[in-house]
């Protein structure tokens, strides 16, 4: 594929990883995206920190262009961080805001929304925000999900996600570098 067209990835000859394959696959072909939806994708790609000081003016500023689907016109992402630290308060608004952009993207109610977030009130605010429920609204919310879990979810968090199964397909690819026979598996969820 030409560098030209969009890839959900950190480098040009990288793969998408798992996760951004199925968000990618919410939309398709990705190369037919109007010109508004890419410049709000490439608002979420350049969002990398959650310790600037202006951390949730930006993403307000990017959930609201999902929601309206239209750009800005002006940058949303600044260079400045705090060293990279995060306090437990930040870390919380910032894991509502993945909990609450997923569930959304995933056609959830409200409702169903704010018993999966940390704070009730931040996500009925942006199920307003991000309005009627539309497909490339759908990609751009699981998109900036996806980016904000990489800076608020520390490694507990994770492991309190993943299924038991997961965790230990991922211990056999990362030390013996293949999956479980099936009954290795099940031996191990029985451990």
């Amino acid at each position: 594929m030409p560098d030209s067209h969009w890839r959900n990835i950190l480098h040009h000859h990288d793969e998408p990883d798992e996760a951004m394959q199925h968000i990618d696959a919410q939309v398709a072909p990705l190369e037919e995206l109007s010109d508004a939806v890419r410049h709000i994708r490439a608002l979420i790609s350049r969002f990398d920190s959650l310790t600037h000081y202006c951390a949730f003016d930006n993403l307000d500023l990017i959930v609201r262009a999902i929601g309206e689907g239209t750009y800005p016109g002006q940058p949303a992402v600044d260079v400045l961080t705090r060293a990279w630290e995060m306090d437990d308060q930040r870390r919380s608004r910032a894991k509502t805001y993945v909990q609450t952009l997923r569930a959304w993207s995933e056609g959830k109610s409200v409702e169903e929304a704010q018993q999966m977030a940390d704070d009730s009130e931040l996500c009925t605010e942006l199920y307003r925000t991000l309005g009627p429920f539309e497909e490339h609204k759908a990609w751009l919310a699981a998109s900036l999900a996806h980016t904000l879990k990489a800076f608020a979810y520390e490694a507990q968090d994770l492991l309190d996600e993943a299924s038991e199964a997961d965790f230990v397909r991922g211990v056999y690819r990362a030390a013996l570098d293949r999956d479980p026979s099936s009954d290795d598996l099940q031996n191990r969820l029985a451990e």
